[in-house]
């Protein structure tokens, strides 16, 4: 027992570093091992992950707002947005079984992947330098931020593999800033699902604090990483985004 929690505990750090540098949650790595390696049903595995999700964007949140990188306007919209979508989707993923689960799953990353594929062949360099536009279309933000929430806890996912590309070349974010925004608004989606989650008795709770204390520890030191490579890049240093 004590050697699988510390393997929970790394496996946690390694997501947590990854989520916070990227923007996502890591659910992507802990879902399938979870369901593959140690045999949770889908059901358990994808609750299981939002608590982790959950404590990797609060620790990365943590990070980000103290280093003044979140825009908290566009955070606080998109946030509220993505709670509805993320009661419903904990009681959609009562009909993720067997097969069905496998589909869902591995065809929205199939196709998250071939977006960000299509997005990063283009000549993205004005995106990642910047600031937030004073006027940006949030009312799209908003409904995308409720699809958001529902694939996020219907799959036990960071919704950061959608708002992150969402943000920076339809809303047109800088990236960094995209990234540090998105990992707030997750910390908020991830606790409506936590939430539902837990009244389906869907989180196996050692597992989930074990790979979620691990994820917080490893999203202080992703956050710090984003933000060096960042300012290593030319990218205004140092800006307030909290308009």
């Amino acid at each position: 027992m004590q050697m699988e929690v510390a393997g929970f505990l790394a496996l946690g750090i390694l997501v947590g570093l990854l989520g916070a540098l990227l923007g996502i949650g890591g659910s992507m790595v802990i879902v399938p091992l979870l369901v593959f390696a140690w045999d949770y049903e889908p059901q358990l595995a994808i609750g299981t992950s939002v608590l982790m999700v959950l404590m990797n964007a609060v620790s990365g949140t943590w990070g980000y707002v103290r280093q003044k990188k979140v825009c908290v306007d566009a955070a606080l919209k998109f946030a509220v947005a993505t709670v509805p979508g993320a009661f419903l989707g904990s009681y959609a993923a009562e009909y993720l079984q067997g097969r069905l689960f496998y589909l869902v799953f591995g065809a929205f990353f199939v196709l998250a992947a071939i977006n960000m594929y299509r997005k990063a062949s283009k000549n993205a360099a004005g995106k990642t330098a910047g600031e937030v536009p004073e006027v940006y279309n949030w009312k799209l933000g908003v409904l995308c931020s409720v699809s958001v929430g529902f694939l996020a806890s219907i799959l036990g996912i960071g919704g950061g593999i959608v708002h992150v590309p969402f943000m920076v070349y339809v809303l047109n974010f800088p990236v960094h800033v995209a990234i540090a925004t998105s990992t707030c608004i997750l910390a908020v989606s991830s606790l409506a699902g936590l939430v539902s989650h837990a009244m389906l008795g869907h989180i196996v709770w050692t597992s989930g604090l074990a790979i979620g204390a691990g994820a917080f520890v490893g999203a202080q030191g992703g956050a710090k990483a984003a933000v060096r490579h960042f300012d290593e890049a030319g990218e205004c240093a140092g800006a307030d985004y909290r308009h």
